[in-house]
């Protein structure tokens, strides 16, 4: 991937997870403590972000910051990402060990 490719990427990234929150650009700007025209040029892959800044867009929208920075494929893998992200989110060893079982005997009722 292409430097210039990863900034419209992740642009692309940040406005998607933007729209799935309902939140408009003047709303995200307002809470990261930037201008509404930088976060569209971020949005549009125009500026390069910090990593400092890139974290706290991360934070606001829910996601962990290498979901931004990442290209999509298919609607199987942004599923897993998502399923992934919520796992991260959880933050919590016991729900993920409950649902990880869960998960398992499902799928073990599945193949019988």
């Amino acid at each position: 991937m292409k430097t210039l490719d990863i900034l419209k990427v992740c642009g692309q990234n940040i406005r998607q997870y933007r729209k799935k929150k309902g939140l408009t650009l003047g709303q995200l700007s307002r809470l990261l403590g930037i201008t509404g025209a930088y976060l569209g040029y971020l949005e549009r892959g125009q500026r390069n972000p910090s990593l400092l800044t890139l974290a706290r867009i991360a934070v606001i929208l829910g996601v962990s910051p290498y979901i931004l920075l990442r290209e999509p494929k298919d609607e199987f893998e942004e599923e897993l990402y998502g399923l992934n992200n919520l796992l991260v989110n959880l933050n919590n060893v016991k729900h993920v060990t409950f649902l990880k079982e869960v998960m398992e005997s499902y799928l073990k009722l599945k193949d019988t």
